[in-house]
């Protein structure tokens, strides 16, 4: 995230202010991380909890919404006479919605392999679905749309729509043309060598 809040600073020092960027990553996994306070209903546990958190010591979960937007807290508040600034679990979430069957719900499927259609199989996939789980996007794209800019991602395995690909893919063709050698040293020079070799009018391209 460091190198992203610097390139938008950046971004935003050359044009003022005045311009709104378009920034685009590839489909990396590390790039489809969300915020630690994110809303995210994998390893939620389905009762109350007095120190859950998503991440061992991170912050607590910002809160949910629900349906006509009125927000939602996931923890209750300090001054909870029995369980004060406790999670209140996927159970108490999901009856908050009204969603909650009379028989109950499962904390998760078997494998978290839910059934194809079902909707209401277990209490994880009732909050994965729902409006303000399904539409949390990842911290980059959080960051980027805050400061009023435009956040994208390449398609997966399409190197040609790609142009860090295409640019990964003409240094390997240098380095493969490169002097043989066991020196890890050599290896990465030789490596550097061919990323700067590669003529930006290629890489414009």
């Amino acid at each position: 995230m460091q190198q992203v809040e610097k390139a938008v600073a950046i971004f935003e020092s050359k044009t003022n202010g005045t311009a709104t960027a378009l920034f685009m990553f590839d489909n990396a996994p590390s790039h489809q991380c969300r915020a630690p306070d994110a809303l995210s209903a994998r390893r939620m546990v389905k009762g109350p909890h007095p120190t859950w958190t998503h991440h061992k010591g991170g912050p607590k979960m910002r809160p949910g919404h629900f349906a006509d937007g009125s927000p939602q807290d996931l923890y209750y508040p300090e001054n909870h006479p029995t369980m004060p600034g406790w999670f209140k679990g996927m159970q108490r979430i999901i009856e908050e919605h009204g969603l909650w069957p009379e028989h109950g719900l499962p904390s998760q499927c078997l494998g978290f392999k839910c059934q194809a259609g079902c909707s209401d199989c277990c209490a994880h996939w009732v909050l994965f679905t729902e409006p303000d789980f399904a539409s949390q996007c990842s911290h980059l794209e959080e960051y980027i749309t805050s400061r009023g800019h435009i956040c994208d991602f390449y398609p997966k395995f399409h190197c040609e729509l790609n142009f860090i690909e295409q640019y990964w893919g003409a240094a390997k063709f240098c380095y493969c043309k490169s002097p043989c050698t066991t020196n890890i040293e050599d290896m990465e020079k030789n490596m550097l060598s061919c990323l700067d070799d590669i003529p930006q009018s290629q890489i414009l391209r």
